[in-house]
């Protein structure tokens, strides 16, 4: 059993560098990590997390998430990605650090882990959009646990460490790498249609968006949503998910109107963000998230980059939006009010975004005047009329 793994660093430099070791004693499922000293004496190093994982030759300790820090599970599978893993590893992961050592190279970000300190594999990809017909039949298989081709396999182990629950590899056109998300057969809408067009509607928002598309061939479709994070197949930024910066095992109610929430995110914006108008942005994808119904807007679908060349910490483009419910009820804390999906809920706590009230009622008015079209807006992007019907018992009517 795997309790301790190297973690390198890739894109910085011409190989991946070693940056630090962390160990996890599975009995206390205490965590503990340590930067190198060759990482810390250049003059690019930086912390990979800024809160909990500071620069510094001290050894830093956690009891989050079974020992392992945040910003290392952000690197590594979630459940698509494990259901891949055991799916075509004849070896088993049986604990967090084999899980990551398993989907090594492929993960968001720039993170890769190996178990020799010496050197650890390139990020790479092979899949084509010439593969797509060979990857839709492939999703299909690992959803239905058929066998499955050792090619077919090694397709999908590309993406197995890109997080989330739905079905999604890596694909690569020219310069530019896309993660290809797939339609299940249990989904009531066509999440690739409709996802798509989320997105194209946030980016009507001055909002950073990830560029999406979708392809069609005879097995199936595919949303294309490119990466924020590489290119031409090399690293260019560190990711980081809000789920690293709260790094919190239970989340109760007074924690959801204060540090587990969008409000908590904007303050890591003044403090660390190199642009206070990221927080106006994230003002914006809150009250989109709430109108348009999109509820799956928890911790892991939040994120920050730092990007190599300028050395800045910034908010990344908006992905993974698209209506999931009418619950009103979100992944993560939107004000006075913890999760609860009003409007008075969002004004509540403006001022930490940097907003003062009636700009805040500005921005409401303005993302419903765009949200009260999303019918039309849709159908525009190839939504078809049983969707745009079952779409209106999922998307909220909020006034």
């Amino acid at each position: 059993m795997t309790s301790k793994a190297y973690i390198f660093i890739d894109g910085l430099d011409a190989a991946p560098i070693i940056c630090a070791v962390t160990e996890i004693d599975e009995s206390s499922g205490i965590g503990r990590f340590r930067y190198g000293k060759s990482y810390l004496a250049r003059n690019d190093a930086f912390a990979l997390d800024p809160i909990h994982l500071p620069l510094s030759d001290k050894e830093h300790t956690t009891t989050f998430n079974l020992g392992l820090f945040g910003v290392l599970s952000d690197a590594g599978a979630d459940s698509w990605g494990k259901k891949v893993i055991l799916s075509i590893h004849n070896t088993k992961p049986t604990n967090a650090l084999e899980f990551l050592l398993a989907g090594s190279g492929m993960g968001a970000g720039c993170l890769v882990f190996s178990l020799s300190r010496s050197a650890s594999k390139l990020k790479f990809n092979k899949n084509t959009l010439g593969d797509l017909p060979m990857l839709l039949q492939t999703k299909d298989a690992i959803l239905k646990n058929e066998n499955i081709a050792p090619e077919a396999k090694l397709a999908f182990e590309y993406g197995s460490s890109m997080g989330g629950a739905r079905p999604k590899t890596i694909i690569a056109d020219g310069q530019l790498s896309y993660l290809a998300k797939f339609n299940r057969p249990d989904d009531i809408i066509n999440m690739v249609k409709v996802e798509n067009a989320t997105m194209k509607m946030l980016s009507e928002l001055p909002c950073d968006v990830a560029q999406t598309k979708t392809l069609n061939a005879a097995s199936g479709e595919a949303l294309l949503v490119e990466r924020f994070d590489t290119y031409n197949n090399i690293p260019h930024s560190h990711f980081l998910s809000a789920h690293s910066i709260f790094s919190a095992n239970r989340v109760g109610e007074t924690s959801l109107k204060s540090d587990y929430s969008y409000g908590r995110l904007a303050e890591f914006i003044m403090s660390y963000g190199a642009a206070p108008k990221d927080a106006n942005d994230l003002y914006y994808r809150m009250v989109f998230n709430v109108l348009i119904g999109n509820t799956d807007d928890h911790a892991r679908n939040h994120a920050f980059t730092f990007n190599f060349e300028q050395a800045k910490w910034r908010l990344s483009p908006a992905y993974d939006v698209v209506p999931i419910n009418n619950s009103r009820l979100h992944g993560i804390g939107l004000g006075d009010m913890g999760r609860l999906g009003s409007i008075e809920n969002m004004l509540s706590q403006s001022k930490r975004f940097g907003i003062k009230a009636f700009k805040a009622k500005k921005i409401i008015n303005e993302v419903q005047d765009l949200v009260s079209q999303w019918p039309s807006y849709f159908v525009r992007h190839g939504v078809d009329g049983i969707d745009i019907e079952r779409l209106k018992g999922i998307i909220p009517t909020i006034s």
